[in-house]
């Protein structure tokens, strides 16, 4: 199961990453939010349809 969630960097563009080693550089926080959001459900939708 992943475990996504962001960081916020220094100069205001934000981190998503993942206890996988996923991970992806973004403008804004909210779109890191939801770049983690998705990508923790579709781990979770992978997970349950195996």
């Amino acid at each position: 199961m992943c475990y996504a969630d962001t960081l916020t960097n220094n100069d205001g563009t934000a981190t998503a990453f993942c206890c996988c080693g996923w991970s992806a550089d973004h403008a804004a926080p909210e779109a890191a939010d939801a770049d983690a959001e998705r990508h923790q459900t579709a781990a979770a939708e992978s997970t349950l349809a195996a």
